[in-house]
Order: C-alpha cells, then structure tokens, then sequence
C-alpha cells in the first residue's frame, strides 16, 4: 500500500487489505459500517475488526513485514521482537508464511501432498514465544483470527496433541454457534487435518451444521474431507448387517457425490480414486434424477471410473425399468468412451432397447447400440434385439438418416446384414432426401463407408448399392502419421482389441522404452509366440529401468527355455519427447 495522497485537505479513500485469505472469500468476513471510515477530521484512522486500537500504517507495515520475510527466522524475529507492534490478525499470517517458507524447504515431497512436520521449529525459543502469545490471548480473538490460526496450524503440520492446537480447538469449540458457514468449514477441514485417522468431537460439532447447508459449501478441500469422514463411517459400518445407519450414510454419500461433480472442476489422483470408491458404496441408492446429474457430469465423463461401473453392473438390472431413455443413452454414452467392457452391464443396455425400441428416437437408439459395436459385443439376446433394431429402422430411416447409418454400421461391426433396411438406404429416395440435408457432406462419406462394407463383408447382397456419383472418399487426402494420430487414432480400437485377446495383464500402452523410445504398444513374446504376462516377467521390469547398452540379457522365463522379444512400435517424430533420440528405435530388441 502507498501512502495516501492529500489532495485539497482531502484524504483519498484508501483500498482495504487481507491479510491472508486461504479459501479465496476474503480475510475479514464481516467489518463494521464504519471500520475504515475516520474518526474525525486530522484524526489517525483506527481499525474497529483488530481488538487493539491500532493505526492503518502499523498494521499493514507489520503484515508486509511478515510477508516478505525470507526465512523462518525473520517470520519470528517481527512477531517475537515487536510485541506491541502484533495484533491477532498478525498471528494467522505468521504462522501461515511459516508453512510456505518449510514447504519451499522441503521441496517437491511437499508439494505432492506428503504430511509434512515443521521438525527443529517447534524447539525454537521463538517459536515456543508465538505459540504462548498465542495461548495466552486466545479468549480475546476475534473469530477470524481463531478460525485462520487453527487453519495455518494444520498447514504448517503442527501435531494435533500440540497446545495450541488443543487451546485452538477448545476456542473454536466453545464459539461454534458464533461462526459462520465459511468458518464452520475451515474449522472441519483443519481438525479433520489435524486429527486424519481418528474421529474427533469437533468433527461432529461441525458436521451438523456442514450437512444442513451442504449447497452453499464450494472449497474442494472441504468437500474431500467430507468425503474421507464419509468413507470413515463407511468402514465402521461394514461389519456390521444393513441397517438403517447404513442406509442414511450411504445417501449422505450420494448427496455429497452430485455436489462436488457440480462444483469441482479438476481433481488429483487420490480424490479421483476416493470419489469411485464412494460412487461405488452409495450409487445403488440413486434414483434416475441422480444417475443423469452424475453422468450429465463433464467432469466425471472425463475420467474413468472402473470401481463404480463395476459394482452398478450388479444392481443397475433390477432398476433398468425406472431409468429414462435419457439416462440410459448417457450411461451407454460412458461405457463406450472408456470401453468398459461389463457383460451385465451391456445386456441390461440391451434388454432395456430390446423393451422399449419401439417408443425411441432413432438417435437414442444409435446410442445404446454404440456400445456394443465400440467393444466388438454381442449382447446375449442378439438374436431378438437385432431384428427387432432391423424392423424398427424400416419404419424410422428417414426420420434421422446419420442415426440410421450409424445403426447400420454398428449391426455390420457385429456381423448383422439387414437386407430390407440396406435396400431402403439406397434408395433413390433415401439419398435424395439426404442431398437436401444440412449434414448432406457427412451422411454421404457414412454412406460410402457402409456401400464400402457391404462390397466386403456381404457378398450375398444383391440389392441397390450408393450411386458412384454420391460416393466420396472418408478422408480427403492421404494421412500422414501425426495427422492420425491427432484426428483419427485407432490406438483405442488396438487397445480393446489387445485386452480381449491378451488380456490387460499381458501389454502396455504408451511405453517410454531407455533412453527415450516412445512405443504405443509392449509385449513381452517369446519365440514360439506366446504372449506372457510383463508383471510375472522380472527381466521385463529390468529392461524397462536400464539403458539398452548397460543392460544384463535379460533371462528367459523358467517354464520356456526359448528366446524372448520386446516388440514395441515407435512413435512418430513429432511425438518423441524432447531430447530423445533422433533415429527411429529398433522394433524388436532380442535377448540372446
């Protein structure tokens, strides 16, 4: 802050200062009217939100003081050495440049989310004299200065049997009624910090108040810890026969899952992980109105959950009549971007169009049937679903002719040739009324990948096939490599198909072989063709952490006394990360 400018005796307004603002809503939740207005003509500004009488400029040198200090000595040296000067809302912002100067010091270990503990801080005469001040005149700070405290405390890693740490929390305890929704959860989320492995009463003191206004909360590290209490409570009930605590947890769970796919907007590993394992114990509560927020949800689109569709495969058949086509398309939509191959999953998709086809849009259809041909499955009832698919696009092909083409080509995917309805979209008809459309252009190429299909794969087919004045060709041009790899990779369908044949187990994808060979596919094969398993393999890990020049032969595995390959296709040049070698690596490496 600059000082103020006096222009014509007149003090211009000065602009007001946080201190510290760790949920990104502002230091100071609530200044009195007249907190920054002056008391009198020539007067020194005092500030009514700091409990001593303090002048503008003391206050705001002493922040930025503390602020711009450099080490952890010179933190304590401005709040230890000028007591006078030290307001409570000094203490907060101590201790949090505290945490950022030991989190600068530990380095990475820190910043990927390991605890942290300030270690030979705690034993500094200094330090020891911040904790007492701050003991000492806890009774007389406001409720911003507990809250923050008790919230750079847990940041900072102090112990939660540390006693300031228990005299912040007896504070916090005793005025809970008296704090506000934004305090209520920093006080959670640092004693649910403090406290990670065992329930602590004000924990529940909090949660009361959390859970009845659970709209209104958007921090993400909030809502996470909620979810981590969450999953506490879950454990302590598993042992236990279904009871109504069960029940209650669980849609307590799913209330907070829909709110934090609302608010969220990225998330790390560790909380992609804890939301499957909680969509997973509590979805089989959801109703459909809760199954379309959760996959309306960009971010969950985005990322897979395996542990979630694996458990709903279980219990989505019984609810399958009560799902809308709108949700079910979006659960179908789901399963085939992430090729979530779940057999009873799929043939509930399957039952559900096979029950209700003939009440559906063609373009709902196209989506349910998506999955089937994306991951090469036929559903158990192929054999009524698909002529039922084939009399319903009789009746509705031109009401949508993209979402019959497409229909088409997933029935020819799975080895479905409907004659009658092939005749329809040839037709000089069909291919009028789609020259009128907006999206002639892109039905046109479908068309020409569907004629292309029936030269190939249906021979007895002898019916109308697409003019050769409408067939154009499906890319326009010759693809370069880097062309298809950003626009039309086919890395997906090759990983499918390599997870039926092989098994996860027994490829990777996307390997970085030393010293710097990019592969999009690895497989550990040995001479007479067999494909073994790169987790059972101990030479397999080897060869992947060893330059190829230092490398020991890798031996060959017990039960085969053969010769074993690493085969790995190169990717292409502009995919290479940098630094890498300029040559294409060999494509096969051989261990004598």
């Amino acid at each position: 802050m600059h000082p103020a400018c006096y222009c014509a005796g007149r003090a211009r307004p000065r602009a007001l200062l946080l201190p510290l603002d760790p949920y990104g809503h502002g230091l100071l939740h609530a200044l009195p009217p007249d907190a920054c207005r002056a008391r009198g003509h020539g007067k020194r500004k005092s500030w009514n939100f700091i409990h001593e009488k303090m002048s503008y400029d003391t206050f705001f040198t002493m922040k930025r003081l503390i602020e711009r200090s450099r080490s952890v000595g010179e933190v304590l040296r401005w709040v230890t050495q000028n007591p006078g000067k030290v307001s409570a809302s000094h203490y907060p912002i101590a201790l949090h440049k505290l945490g950022q100067l030991l989190q600068q010091q530990q380095g990475p270990a820190a910043l990927n989310g390991e605890s942290r503990r300030p270690g030979p801080v705690l034993e500094q005469p200094e330090f020891q004299t911040l904790c007492q001040a701050i003991i000492s005149g806890c009774s007389k700070f406001d409720n911003f200065s507990i809250v923050n405290c008790l919230y750079a405390a847990a940041a900072l890693g102090l112990p939660g049997e540390s006693p300031l740490v228990r005299v912040l929390e007896d504070e916090s305890r005793n005025r809970l009624g008296r704090f506000n929704q934004k305090d209520v959860s920093m006080v959670f989320s640092s004693v649910m910090r403090l406290h990670p492995s065992s329930p602590h009463p004000l924990v529940e003191s909090c949660l009361s108040s959390l859970e009845r206004h659970l709209e209104k909360e958007r921090h993400p590290q909030t809502l996470f810890l909620l979810l981590s209490y969450y999953r506490l409570r879950a454990q302590a009930l598993q042992g236990h026969p279904a009871s109504d605590q069960q029940l209650i947890n669980n849609r307590k769970i799913l209330r907070l899952v829909r709110h934090t796919l609302g608010q969220v907007s990225a998330m790390r590993e560790h909380e992609l992980a804890l939301l499957d394992e909680m969509l997973a114990l509590c979805a089989q509560e959801a109703n459909n109105k809760a199954l379309e927020a959760i996959f309306s949800s960009q971010l969950f689109y985005e990322n897979r959950q395996e542990r979630f569709i694996r458990s709903m495969a279980e219990w989505l058949p019984r609810k399958a009549e009560n799902l809308t086509p709108y949700t079910m398309a979006l659960i179908a939509k789901y399963v085939a971007r992430h090729r979530l191959r779940e057999p009873r999953l799929l043939d509930t998709i399957a039952n559900f169009l096979l029950k209700r086809g003939e009440q559906l849009d063609s373009k709902v259809i196209q989506k349910l049937v998506f999955p089937f041909s994306r991951m090469n499955y036929r559903p158990s009832n192929h054999s009524e679903l698909f002529p039922k698919l084939e009399a319903i696009l009789e009746q509705k092909a031109g009401s949508s002719p993209l979402a019959t083409v497409n229909i088409l080509m997933s029935m020819f995917q799975l080895s479905h040739f409907p004659q009658s309805v092939l005749h329809q979209v040839f037709s000089p008809a069909f291919i009028t009324n789609v020259m009128s459309s907006p999206y002639a252009l892109i039905v046109r190429r479908y068309l020409s990948l569907l004629d292309a299909a029936v030269e190939l794969e249906f021979r007895d087919y002898s019916g109308p096939r697409l003019d050769p004045r409408y067939r154009v060709l499906m890319f326009e041009h010759a693809l370069t490599a880097d062309e298809a790899n950003r626009k039309y990779s086919y890395k997906g369908l090759v990983a499918e198909a390599l997870r039926q044949l092989v098994g996860e187990e027994c490829y990777r994808q996307d390997e970085v072989l030393p010293p710097g060979y990019c592969t999009d596919f690895l497989l550990w094969i040995n001479r007479s063709g067999t494909v073994l398993p790169l987790s059972r393999v101990p030479a397999a890990r080897t060869c992947r952490t060893l330059p190829p020049l230092l490398r020991s032969p890798p031996a060959a595995p017990r039960q085969r006394a053969a010769r074993t390959t690493w085969r790995g296709a190169s990717c292409p040049r502009s995919a290479r990360p940098r630094g890498g070698p300029a040559t294409s690596p060999p494509r096969t490496i051989t261990a004598p």
